[in-house]
């Protein structure tokens, strides 16, 4: 059974609304419960816009069911919008980016990894 966002949300929040019956599907299905890697991207961007540990909601969701995908790419980088103040997708393109020269005019990258400031390129 694919768990969706909504789901792990009900799961992990201590205030949800859905909680008590998310907690009694989750006892019921444990071992046939999986998401994707995009519930877990959804996950961040909930917990970014609410003010939420990310680096905890994600982590806590990934353990709580089988991931298909990259579900480490998305704990790597709640652990950079956390740690380092990025935005869950500054955060993505900096894990995906593996260490590459990131073309982009956005500061966030300055001290983290290689970047071509597309602010100080001269055209030919």
């Amino acid at each position: 059974m694919y768990a969706e966002t909504g789901f792990l949300l009900a799961l992990i929040k201590d205030d949800d609304w859905l909680g008590e019956v998310a907690q009694s599907v989750y006892r019921e299905h444990r071992d046939e419960l999986w998401t994707s890697q995009f519930s877990l991207i959804e996950l961040l961007m909930v917990a970014y816009r609410e003010e939420r540990d990310t680096e905890r909601v994600v982590s806590n969701a990934a353990n709580l069911v089988e991931v298909c995908g990259d579900a480490e790419t998305v704990v790597t980088a709640a652990t950079y919008v956390e740690d380092h103040g990025f935005t869950p997708f500054d955060a993505l393109h900096l894990v995906e980016s593996n260490g590459d020269t990131i073309i982009s005019s956005d500061d966030t990258y300055e001290d983290v990894t290689p970047r071509l400031d597309l602010k100080t390129v001269t055209e030919e």
